[in-house]
C-alpha cells in the first residue's frame, strides 16, 4: 500500500527525541563463525517481526554501530513503520574481526554469510519461511555504511536497497574501494554525508554515489548541513520516506527517469581524515534529468514527490534541528 498517511503518523520527527515504548516482541539468534572466517566470536541478531499472517516483504537490517542505531531499532515509530510495511526489523549486533576489535565490513569475510544464516535460523525458529528468500534493506553508519554498500555486490539477488549514513572506513576499506557489478547497482541506495564531518567527510561519500549514478544507478545523495560524524535521528523523516517510496516504486525506478536532485556545494574549512575539504549545500532543487546549472552537483533519483519534498527540506536545513548525545 502506498501509505503517505501512515508514513506521516509514524515517521521520526527530527526535532524530537526517540520514543522508547516497545512494540512487538524481540526474537534473538546467534550465528557461530566457520573455520577460515574473520569473525572473533559468535554474531548476535535481534529481530522484531510484523504481526501479520501474510508473507513479509523484506528484512530491514540495521547494523549496530553505536547508540544512534540501538535507539533507532528500539524506537516505537520505526517499529510501527516496519510493521505497517511488512518488514522484519533486524538489528545485527557488533561482530568483531579477528584482525582488530573493529567490525568487519567485507561481507565475504564471514559477516555476510552470518547475516543470511541468521535470517534462515529465524525463519525456522519463528515459522516464517519467507525470511529465507526475501530481500534485505541494509542500513549502516560510518564503517557499517561501507558494509551496507558492499552487501549489494555480495548478494545482489537479495539486496532491495541500501542506506549509508556518514559512510566510510579506514584504508583500504573506504567508499572509494567498493567495486560493484552492473547487477548490483540497479538496487537503490541513499548516501547521506554530513557537512561538519571531519572523519568521513563529504567527498568520498559523494564520489561513491557519483561513480555509480553516472552508470545509471537509481541512487540518491544528500548532505546534512553543519552536522558532525553523528546524529542519525535528524535524518529520520528522510530515511523513512525513502524506504516508503522505494518499496512503492519496486523495480521500475530508474536513475534516468523522473525528477532528479541537484545541490550547490559550499566548501568549509573542515577537512576529512584524508585532508579533503568538506562541503555543505547552500541550495538544492529538484528538476528533470539533465545537466545541472552552474556550480551544481547532481544528487540523483527522486523516487516519489513526497521523498523529493523531504529531500529538499533536509538538504535545505541550514543546521541540524537536534543532536542526540549519549
Amino acid at each position: 500500500m502506498r501509505s503517505s498517511h501512515v508514513l506521516g503518523a509514524v515517521t521520526v520527527a527530527a526535532s524530537c527525541l526517540y520514543g522508547f515504548a516497545q512494540t512487538g516482541q524481540e526474537k534473538e539468534t546467534t550465528v557461530n563463525p566457520l573455520p577460515g572466517e574473520d569473525i572473533a566470536q559468535p554474531c548476535g541478531y535481534r529481530a522484531v517481526l510484523p504481526e501479520t499472517t501474510g508473507p513479509m516483504r523484506a528484512a530491514w537490517v540495521i547494523f549496530d554501530r553505536g547508540q544512534d542505531y540501538l535507539l533507532w531499532f528500539r524506537d516505537r515509530r520505526v517499529r510501527a513503520f516496519a510493521s505497517a510495511h511488512g518488514l522484519a526489523l533486524v538489528l545485527a549486533l557488533h561482530c568483531p574481526s579477528n584482525e582488530r576489535e573493529d567490525m568487519i565490513v567485507l561481507p565475504e569475510k564471514g559477516v555476510g554469510r552470518a547475516l543470511f544464516t541468521a535470517l534462515d535460523q529465524l525463519a525456522d525458529s519463528e515459522g516464517r519461511p519467507e525470511l529465507k528468500t526475501i530481500g534485505i534493506l541494509a542500513m549502516g553508519w560510518s564503517g557499517a555504511g561501507s558494509l551496507a554498500g558492499r552487501l549489494a555486490g555480495y548478494r545482489p539477488d537479495r539486496y532491495v536497497a541500501g542506506i549509508a549514513y556518514a559512510p566510510g572506513q579506514y584504508e583500504p576499506l573506504g567508499m572509494d574501494t567498493i567495486e560493484l557489478p552492473d547487477r548490483a547497482i540497479g538496487s537503490p541506495q541513499l548516501i547521506i554525508a554530513n557537512g561538519g564531518d571531519h572523519i568521513n567527510g563529504t567527498e568520498r561519500p559523494y564520489g561513491y554515489f557519483k561513480r555509480y549514478y553516472d552508470r545509471g544507478a537509481p541512487w540518491t545523495f544528500a548532505v546534512q548541513n553543519r552536522t558532525p560524524h553523528c546524529c542519525l535521528q535528524n535524518a529520520g523523516n528522510l530515511v523513512l520516506e525513502r524506504i516508503d517510496a522505494v518499496l512503492a516504486a519496486g523495480r521500475s525506478g530508474r536513475a534516468g527517469t523522473g525528477d532528479q536532485g541537484f545541490l550547490t556545494p559550499e566548501y568549509t574549512r573542515i577537512v576529512d581524515e584524508w585532508k579533503r575539504p568538506v562541503f555543505n549545500a547552500v541550495s538544492s532543487r529538484v528538476g528533470p534529468n539533465g545537466r545541472g546549472r552552474g556550480g551544481e552537483l547532481p544528487a540523483g533519483w527522486m523516487p516519489s514527490p513526497m521523498f523529493a519534498r523531504e529531500w529538499l527540506a533536509f538538504t535545505g536545513r541550514p543546521a541540524p534541528l537536534a543532536i542526540w548525545k549519549p
